[in-house]
């Protein structure tokens, strides 16, 4: 975030600066979903909707699980959340206490960490790399020392873009069951893969808890609203964190969301852009010597590493910023291994816009 500030900060300075560090879809949000807010708006929706969300969207969420994948969930599992921090809020002061563990990748999304901090929790940092594909394995788990209450991992994953592979899912599944632990799914990318479609980790075990939401697929980040799928004994003691916390989730995104699953043409169609920037980023940064050994299968990130020029990240970064106004993300952000040797590109932006900080970038690490 200081780097984004500083960004901002320059481009109000008359600077123009191409951003490569923000996860944030440059789509607008779908026309269906827009013209329902307005008549949501129209027709007064604008009061408190039940804790766990309109029922409408439960069912919708749990119809498009059995339509598109064949998996039959309940909607009295569906709770629905002010964005899906707010389902990991009310979910770990669920799950997490004083004592308790939570493991995370490492490199993995840092908010999870600051979650656990808020009840004291243990955090348990697994190291990933590109022997494994970036992947938090049963081994990797077996081997790190303590036995985690609950684990938590993103799939397809941020930073690395990685998208886990289904016998490792099932192997965690397995790992966390024989320890009476907990283990959480964040598909909130995962309607952005490429190459192959991702199944929900529903489909490979019912004792998994997803998280998903409307924010990255769909364009719909300020709307703030997610929704998880989450055991029968979960769901009461949630809701009571969520009537206390939010009361309810925004009652206007939600009657919105209720016409996001029939935008499909809108949304196949940010994929593959997404996939087509992909497609060009991906060989102009090794061309520019970036080190990049797992390939990047979903969200818009890619994970890169900086050795040969024997900077550390965050001077790497800051440097970029300052000397060839191109804002990356300095590894750090992301966890301790390897963090120095590592930034993260987030491709949400044009292809016009990626072409010119590829040249930027060009011209600037001749310099080094």
């Amino acid at each position: 975030m200081e780097l984004l500030e500083k960004a901002r900060a320059m481009e109000a300075q008359g600077e123009h600066i191409i951003h490569m560090e923000v996860g944030e879809p440059d789509f607008p949000t779908p026309g269906l979903v827009k013209d329902a807010a307005s008549r949501a708006l129209a027709n007064d929706r604008t009061f408190y909707t039940h804790s766990l969300g309109i029922p409408e969207l439960r069912k919708m969420i749990t119809d498009r699980y059995q339509q598109k994948e064949g998996v039959r969930v309940s909607p009295e599992r569906v709770i629905i959340t002010n964005g899906t921090s707010g389902a990991f809020l009310l979910l770990f002061s669920v799950l997490l206490e004083k004592g308790s563990t939570l493991a995370l990748s490492d490199p993995g999304y840092p908010c999870y960490k600051n979650f656990a901090a808020m009840f004291d929790a243990n955090v348990l940092a697994v190291p990933v790399s590109e022997e494994t594909r970036f992947e938090v394995t049963e081994q990797a788990l077996a081997t790190s020392g303590r036995t985690p209450d609950l684990l938590v991992i993103a799939n397809p994953a941020n930073p690395t873009g990685i998208v886990y592979r289904e016998d490792t899912i099932s192997a965690l599944d397995r790992a966390l069951a024989k320890s009476n632990g907990v283990f959480v799914v964040d598909e909130i990318y995962r309607g952005l893969t490429y190459g192959k479609p991702t199944r929900t980790a529903l489909a490979l075990s019912d004792r998994i808890i997803v998280v998903d939401g409307f924010s990255k697929v769909f364009a719909m980040t300020g709307w703030r609203l997610g929704w998880m799928v989450v055991p029968d004994e979960l769901v009461r003691p949630c809701q009571i964190v969520a009537q206390n916390v939010f009361i309810s989730p925004p009652a206007l995104s939600q009657y919105a969301a209720l016409e996001a699953f029939n935008a499909d043409a809108e949304i196949e169609h940010m994929r593959k852009s997404y996939e087509e920037r992909r497609d060009l980023l991906l060989p102009e940064l090794r061309k520019l010597g970036f080190r990049i050994n797992a390939e990047p299968e979903g969200a818009f990130y890619i994970y890169a590493g900086i050795e040969q020029w024997g900077i550390d990240s965050r001077v790497f970064a800051d440097r970029a910023l300052s000397e060839a106004k191109v804002a990356l993300t300095p590894g750090y952000d992301f966890g301790s291994f390897h963090a120095g040797s590592h930034v993260r590109f987030a491709y949400a932006t044009s292809v016009d816009k990626l072409k010119l900080g590829c040249e930027r970038l060009g011209k600037w690490l001749k310099t080094l």
